[in-house]
């Protein structure tokens, strides 16, 4: 199934192959857009199914969206769940009430907090400070892709599990191996993660 979405994602044009500048300011010869994948109802869905799937069994009170991408993800989850939402920002509003967390977190509620792609683990390790600052405990984080360049390793440092929906070399293999893009594409995205 995962490969559904691996297919679904590349027809539309969430994986880019390129020049491109990341958040955390690398590099890269390739870009995985999820935010695309909001414009379209059925890949949507199927994250959704994915990220509601990784949560079968573990109990949590509420939901937290990293800015600004991992905040659609959270929302349509927490819906579904029927869970609270919270979102943190990258930094505290100057005006109004000043804050870093949106929502009303409680002390000692346990969070899990969503975002799109990990790849240093910067945004979602920012957000479990804020949550664990705020008194909220946190132990698990979501992904859709994981670009396999030391996300999990950092955001594991926090004391927070990642679960993801697919690694990014996974992702590349499948496109590969059903025809969607060259080998030669497939081995630079190998090269660049030193895993060839």
């Amino acid at each position: 199934m995962v490969k559904d979405l691996a297919i679904l994602l590349f027809k539309i044009g969430a994986v880019k192959f390129g020049k491109f500048k990341l958040t955390s300011g690398l590099e890269s010869p390739f870009y995985i857009d999820l935010r695309t994948a909001l414009s379209y109802p059925e890949a949507y869905r199927l994250i959704v199914d994915y990220y509601s799937s990784m949560l079968n069994g573990v109990e949590f009170d509420k939901i937290a969206g990293v800015e600004t991408a991992g905040i659609p993800w959270a929302s349509m989850l927490a819906y579904r769940l029927g869970k609270g939402l919270i979102y943190v920002r990258k930094e505290a509003k100057q005006h109004g009430a000043g804050r870093l967390i949106e929502g009303h977190l409680n002390p000692g509620e346990r969070v899990v907090v969503v975002d799109d792609v990990l790849t240093t683990g910067g945004s979602i390790t920012s957000a479990v400070r804020a949550i664990k600052g705020s008194g909220g405990i946190v132990e698990l984080a979501l992904v859709a892709v994981d670009r396999e360049q030391g996300g999990v390793a950092n955001v594991k440092a926090e004391g927070v599990e990642v679960r993801s929906i697919v690694k990014v070399t996974e992702l590349m293999e499948m496109l590969y191996r059903e025809g969607y893009i060259e080998f030669s594409q497939y081995l630079e995205v190998l090269k660049y993660l030193g895993k060839a």
